[in-house]
């Protein structure tokens, strides 16, 4: 069978950060060919250039996947926001343009030259504005398809069914502080990069050889986090029970790695102490359609 290529991505990084670079050459190891990244903020776009080489501590880029894309703007006006035209080096027009619905995914990044408080408080206002003009737009979309369809039924490509779902834009937060206003706020996405950083830093330090796993997981040529239905490992037909440690053991001759499951009767929140390090690994149960494994493997 021949696998289809994944289609090109467009990825929007909004605000910038001293690795930018670093960030830039790491994406460009995840996205299909020919994919766009958009890098949006106030910075002057013939500034650019020589900041991503860090005064001269980092290389030139040299992407295989992405295609760099330059659009200048503040993140927290919505006039700007409202379409982004791309620049050249010396900040003239190209003609390209798009719309914050566009993107298959959106990082808003923590501007690590303020203090966290104050990075976190523009970020957590560009999110919020953000998600509001985004809502916006996709509900205006979908009004003028459905408008347009009633005339047309023929054409699937007007069918509101087919248009695509924005993305849920990911704010960068600093400060672990930040994170009990964003549930009261509504934030749908976000990074604690700080804390993850931390984390990995305290594991490595306990125990050294964790360092091995955690590069496996986090590089771009390492295993994967699937989720995977549960009769990929198991006839459910024979109606046999099997403990956790049973559906391991089937994951690991097809070269997987279980790490937990999610019953099909519970949502991922409701499964939290399941996903990843389940209790009673050795008491068998009675296993469904609808059940997922959480697996990393090396390739889907």
């Amino acid at each position: 069978t021949l696998l289809m290529e994944p289609p090109p991505e467009k990825v929007l990084f909004i605000g910038w950060r001293r690795d930018m670079a670093d960030l830039i050459s790491q994406l460009d190891e995840y996205v299909p060919e020919n994919s766009e990244l958009w890098l949006y903020n106030t910075i002057p776009a013939s500034e650019r250039e020589e900041r991503l080489l860090d005064g001269g501590n980092k290389a030139e880029l040299q992407l295989k996947n992405l295609k760099l894309k330059n659009a200048v703007g503040n993140s927290i006006v919505r006039r700007d926001l409202q379409l982004l035209q791309g620049v050249n080096n010396s900040g003239s027009l190209t003609g390209d343009e798009i719309t914050l619905i566009d993107f298959d995914s959106m990082l808003i990044l923590s501007d690590d030259s303020a203090g966290s408080m104050s990075s976190d408080s523009r970020g957590l206002a560009a999110v919020l504005i953000i998600q509001d003009m985004m809502d916006k737009m996709y509900a205006d979309k979908k009004a003028k398809m459905t408008s347009m369809h009633a005339g047309q039924p023929h054409l699937d490509s007007l069918d509101p069914k087919s248009l695509k779902e924005p993305c849920i834009p990911m704010s960068e937060i600093l400060d672990t502080r930040t994170k009990s206003l964003l549930s009261v706020a509504n934030c749908r996405g976000y990074v604690l990069s700080n804390q993850i950083i931390s984390s990995v830093i305290a594991q490595v330090a306990e125990e050294k050889d964790i360092n091995v796993v955690l590069s496996e997981l986090f590089s771009a040529s390492g295993s994967e986090t699937y989720i995977r239905p549960v009769e990929k490992f198991m006839n459910l037909d024979d109606g046999r029970d099997w403990s956790f440690w049973d559906v391991a053991l089937m994951a690991r001759r097809d070269r997987e790695v279980a790490v937990g499951y999610k019953p099909v009767e519970m949502d991922y929140i409701e499964a939290e102490e399941l996903i990843v390090n389940p209790p009673d690994k050795d008491k068998k149960r009675k296993w469904k359609k609808g059940d997922k494994i959480i697996t990393f493997s090396l390739e889907d």
